[in-house]
């Protein structure tokens, strides 16, 4: 199973997050100098000689994070170098350019120091010659190849090479990659992220992009992670293996200039639309991380996704303290909403859970204030852990901006009845003995009959369970309105009116 994803540029600035300011190139290359270069570096890696690629390079480049690209030996040796379109970002110089080799053409992204020395680069996409998707090549002359197929008219014969056969471009094909916008105080060095515990709300958004590797023998709804057991003062963790678990192989905070840049380069590949995921209560940063992954994963999702992950301190005794922050970050989330817009984002669906309610809902309410607001296609509410009688004031005023809303709700989700009686007040994601939260223009659909064992404390059945996953599958990517599973009926039966619908 592969998602086909077309965020090369978001692996590109992956790459480059984890250099130093040292990106920033001169304007007015010399071309000659630099098309020189660009052939010794494709022709060094493709034949191992170290020499020459350190011959192309600036000081600060990174061997050791080079991709090989077991594909070059098809292609064979460079023949020929033309440099496309130059992007300046805020802190580097990014050059395309098309490389032809004796046996097909590879396209590339670089990033330029001093005028014409290489600090990194990633090869695109590839073609060989006289394979099924080949593609003759242009004359010289007659305009830059790739450009043909930049933007969204994208050339799917060039990246189907690599489609069809990931480890040729060295592109694996269980690496999910999205975006995120958070308002921790978080520092990330080398894939890892540490929370100031000290000040653990920064009170701004920061922006950043990731990528979760997920494991060969993932089951749907499930995030396989490294056991680990607590007992007395030992703490053991057993090591990450890649093929079994959820493993983070990029993480890197960057510029809000840089992000918008590469939300619009990927929403013009899927369509101008975004999947927005907001957590809930007891969640860290890692474990938001490997959630929207799975989330991602396990819909099949092409566009562009985001993760929105508030302050919750991910503990459980800390839920007056996550209830603050989900407060705290409600003009966060109306701001990322507004940018994504920006960003040329037509169509947003956002799925919360749980106290992440909090959050969306009155973010919701105060756009729709606004003139010309943000629109939202669907808006999923999972389990919100929001009092009854405020979620039926605030869905109405936030549905002024939403097309579509689906509700979530279990009457033995054991973290909402513990809610419940903490705030000594029902929450909107129950099940009650007199029914449940109806509303007009609201899917509301009971889940309680997949059982508490798969709630749980973590209530976070929507993502957990294959039933659930596939209705959201329906109702995100194939726009089915209810019923769309032969297990979700309404209730209650004929001859009585029917009012909600019901998992059988």
């Amino acid at each position: 199973m592969k998602i086909p994803y077309f965020i090369a540029s978001l692996s590109w600035l992956l790459l480059l997050t984890l250099q130093s300011d040292a990106l920033l190139a001169a304007t007015g290359a010399d071309q000659t100098a630099l098309e020189q270069n660009i052939s010794n570096f494709v022709e060094g890696i493709r034949t191992s000689d170290l020499a020459k690629v350190k011959s192309a390079t600036a000081q600060g480049y990174l061997p050791d994070a080079q991709p090989k690209y077991a594909i070059l030996s098809r292609l064979g040796q460079v023949t020929d170098v033309e440099i496309g379109d130059e992007r300046r970002l805020s802190k580097q110089t990014i050059v395309e350019a098309e490389v032809r080799h004796a046996g097909g053409i590879s396209s590339w992204n670089f990033s330029i120091q001093d005028g014409s020395r290489i600090l990194a680069a990633e090869m695109t996409s590839a073609d060989v010659y006289g394979a099924k998707t080949s593609t003759a090549p242009a004359k010289k002359g007659s305009g830059w190849h790739h450009r043909q197929y930049s933007s969204v008219r994208q050339n799917r014969t060039v990246v189907q090479s690599c489609e069809l056969s990931p480890s040729s471009c060295n592109q694996d094909p269980r690496l999910v990659e999205f975006f995120f916008a958070t308002d921790r105080n978080i520092k990330i060095t080398n894939n890892v992220s540490t929370l100031d515990t000290d000040a653990p709300r920064s009170g701004i958004l920061s922006y950043g992009v990731a990528g979760i590797r997920i494991p060969e023998d993932h089951e749907p709804g499930q995030i396989e992670l490294p056991s680990e057991w607590h007992f007395l003062s030992f703490d053991y963790k057993s090591a990450t293996d890649e093929t079994k678990h959820f493993s983070i192989k990029r993480l890197a905070t960057t510029s809000y200039d840089d992000w918008k840049e590469l939300v619009k380069r990927q929403a013009d590949q899927s369509q101008n639309r975004a999947l927005i995921f907001v957590h809930g209560f007891n969640t860290g940063f890692e474990d938001a991380l490997y959630r929207n992954a799975q989330i991602v994963w396990d819909l099949q999702y092409q566009g562009v996704s985001v993760l929105f992950s508030w302050s919750s301190k991910g503990k459980v005794r800390d839920y007056n303290y996550d209830q603050d922050s989900a407060d705290i970050a409600q003009a966060e989330f109306a701001e990322l909403l507004t940018r994504l817009h920006d960003s040329g984002i037509e169509h947003i669906d956002i799925i919360v859970h749980s106290m992440g309610n909090r959050v969306v809902l009155p973010a919701l309410d105060q756009l729709a204030q606004r003139s010309n607001p943000v629109r939202v296609r669907q808006l999923v509410m999972a389990a919100p852990d929001v009092a009854r009688d405020k979620f039926m004031i605030q869905l109405p005023l936030a549905q002024k901006i939403v097309e579509g809303a689906t509700l979530y709700a279990s009457s033995v989700d054991k973290a909402l009845i513990a809610s419940a009686e903490l705030n000594d007040f029902p929450r909107a994601g129950m099940v009650f003995a007199n029914g449940l939260v109806l509303l007009p223009n609201l899917d509301t659909i009971d889940v309680t009959a997949i059982g508490d064992e798969i709630l749980g404390l973590n209530h976070t059945v929507f993502a957990t369970n294959r039933a659930v996953m596939d209705d959201l599958k329906l109702l995100l990517i194939n726009g089915m309105k209810l019923p769309r599973l032969s297990q979700v009926r309404k209730f209650p039966e004929p001859p009585l009116a029917s009012a909600y619908w019901k998992y059988q």
